[in-house]
């Protein structure tokens, strides 16, 4: 990251390669559609370019890039809830999130049901593997209440899946 701060482009190149898959994994998550998936993803790489010279070398690079792609993604989550809600409300469609999981196919049907704040560190931790300071820096909150979100992830997606699964 110091060589693309330089201006190296090829050092650019080299970190998209180590992490856009990851990236495009985590931000599946966060979208309800493949297109909007490749959006958010284009959006998040865009602004690891432009914010570039705010990474410090003494931070890792990995939870930054993980923290530009959450604020990209609340961040039009933010943007569709704001269109949402001025479209009227389909009661049909607002029991589906109240619907139990049935089968394991459903399981990203279940995460993306959480709340933004437990799916982010639901997504963060168990899934992407980052440590609850990690994830504290990542999303500004406590280490303490990073642990707090993943476990009531855990609890949430376990009742929606019908037993005590991990």
């Amino acid at each position: 990251m110091r060589r693309v701060q330089q201006g190296d482009k090829s050092s650019y190149h080299t970190l998209f390669d180590r992490h856009h898959r990851a990236i495009f994994g985590y931000l599946r998550r966060y979208a309800s559609s493949e297109p909007r998936t490749e959006e958010l993803f284009q959006e998040t790489w865009l602004k690891v370019y432009r914010a570039r010279q705010t990474w410090q070398p003494t931070q890792a690079f990995k939870p930054w890039l993980y923290q530009v792609a959450t604020n990209t993604a609340r961040d039009a989550s933010r943007r569709t809830a704001r269109r949402i809600d001025e479209v009227p409300v389909d009661r049909e469609h607002e029991n589906i999130k109240t619907q139990k999981v049935t089968s394991t196919m459903d399981l990203e049907a279940a995460i993306e049901a959480l709340p933004d704040h437990l799916r982010e560190a639901f997504l963060l931790g168990p899934v992407h593997g980052f440590d609850h300071k990690e994830i504290a820096g990542m999303l500004d909150i406590s280490p303490d209440n990073a642990r707090a979100r993943i476990s009531r992830a855990r609890t949430t997606l376990r009742s929606q899946l019908g037993g005590s699964h991990d």
